[in-house]
């Protein structure tokens, strides 16, 4: 079984010549205006839109995905669109040889607005905007979020199916055990060491977005998925827990590398100008974290007739990892807004009439270093209080073979110890009583080699967190 996300491998970059204005850099990330210079593109398909999320192929394509859209050409003269937008979501594929070539899939057998790309049906007056996607084996699964038209109330997630490598939609499907309280599929992350798929998404508390997790079976998501409930997995939506004490903004990304998970999201803007400019990332030993260690990366720093525009929607992209730079997007757009101090260029007071500049809605590129994201501080065992000492003997350990805890408390520790592999199958699970003295476990190791972890939990309220290589 093949599987593609974005992580693990490159796309071969043909340089060419772009501009557009830099935001100010934060340590070592810097603005990379040629592939912003990629999606300045003045007719023949998609010219505007938000989003950005993309969906590497095994032939080394990539599937972009964006909501709102434009799919008119560019006035050249003075680089404008008309205010109103064309269609309500889309996709273009990037050529595996020239980035700068792409290819949009609309529905051309329809006209206006019915030429957008997914939909229920040719009339549908639903709204659908792109979450995350992945590859296995010859179908590619894009989850979509559902809203009503006249109000943008949320109806659920669905999945589009679409053939490899011709990329030709078969089937929309809503994923019903998901539920409507949380918004999945906003990131989603493979697990290439089983069968598993872990879809990310939000939930509302108050006017803050909290990162939850599901998982689902990788080779067919439209079986029951289990919810992440802070110590295991239900069948309950309801149950799901925060994987992080830190809101997120509504799009985030999640990725794997050396071991180790990130998320990466941005200041919360609440659709304002002047917000949202910081993008973040944290740190997880587990695909449902605890996601800790905020470091700050970017600020986008960039104005428009001398204001801010809206900022959001930072996303990640893994697969392009070049000189251990990480390749990040965020979208940018133009709102009305007269109450100081979140006042946009406002180009369209009148969205009949007025024109806006193709770059206010058009996606952002910067460069990280990956060393500025995997870099020491702040890392996942913060999220625990250490309480306990804990030695295994002998380490590394082999496969099947008997290792010894070591384990050492100030008082009186009550609670449970795990043993789980790196994406999150338990292998074992014990209650525990210790005594504020040498405490010793006997436990069989796992039967096959790789990296484990130990997790202690319990009251008072601290632990940890050890790894465990298996050789």
């Amino acid at each position: 079984m093949k599987i593609f996300l974005n992580m693990g491998w490159g796309l071969l970059i043909l340089l060419v010549q772009s501009m557009n204005c830099p935001g100010q850099t934060v340590g070592e990330s810097r603005f990379d205006s040629v592939w912003t210079g990629y999606f300045r593109l003045n007719s023949g398909g998609w010219t505007a839109g938000d989003a950005t999320i993309s969906v590497p192929l095994p032939d080394g394509r990539v599937i972009w995905l964006f909501g709102d859209s434009y799919t008119v050409a560019v006035n050249t003269v003075n680089n404008t669109l008309p205010c109103l937008f064309q269609v309500r979501n889309c996709f273009m594929v990037q050529d595996s040889v020239d980035p700068s070539v792409f290819k949009t899939i609309l529905d051309t057998t329809m006209t206006g607005v019915n030429m957008t790309t997914f939909k229920l049906r040719p009339n549908d007056t639903s709204i659908f905007w792109p979450g995350h996607g992945y590859v296995n084996n010859d179908t590619v699964y894009i989850f979509l979020e559902r809203y009503k038209n006249s109000n943008l109330d949320y109806e659920g997630c669905y999945i589009a199916k679409l053939t490899y490598p011709d990329l030709h939609q078969v089937a929309l499907l809503p994923v019903t055990s998901s539920g409507t309280d949380h918004i999945f599929g906003r990131a989603v992350l493979a697990d290439p060491a089983g069968d598993w798929l872990y879809v990310y998404g939000n939930r509302v508390n108050w006017i803050v977005w909290e990162p939850v997790v599901a998982r689902c079976d990788i080779s067919n998501p439209m079986l029951p998925w289990e919810f992440y409930t802070g110590s295991g997995w239900s069948a309950d939506p309801g149950q799901s827990q925060k994987i992080g004490n830190d809101p997120v903004s509504p799009g985030f990304s999640v990725f794997s590398r050396d071991n180790r998970f990130y998320l990466v999201t941005q200041e919360n803007g609440y659709l304002e100008c002047s917000l949202g400019r910081d993008i973040y990332s944290y740190t997880g030993l587990f695909p449902w974290g605890p996601f800790t260690g905020k470091k700050l990366l970017y600020t986008e720093e960039s104005q428009f007739n001398g204001a801010y525009l809206l900022t959001y929607n930072g996303q990640a992209h893994p697969w392009n990892i070049e000189n251990n730079e990480l390749l990040i997007s965020y979208n940018v757009n133009d709102r009305v807004d007269t109450l100081a101090p979140y006042i946009c260029p406002s180009q369209c007071e009148n969205i009949w009439t007025d024109r806006l500049d193709a770059d206010t809605y058009r996606p952002k590129f910067i460069r990280v270093p990956m060393d500025l994201i995997t870099s020491t501080g702040d890392g996942p065992e913060s999220a625990f209080k250490h309480c306990l000492g804990v030695k295994i003997t002998p380490h590394p350990v082999e496969r099947n073979s008997t290792l010894q805890l070591q384990i050492s408390t100030s008082g009186i520790w009550s609670g449970t110890i795990r043993v789980t592999d790196l994406f999150g199958r338990e292998l074992y699970t014990k209650p525990l009583i210790l005594h504020p003295s040498k405490n010793l476990l006997d436990l069989k190791a796992p039967a096959n080699a790789g990296l484990y972890f130990l997790e202690f939990t319990g009251n008072p309220e601290c632990g940890r967190v050890l790894k465990m290589l298996v050789k």
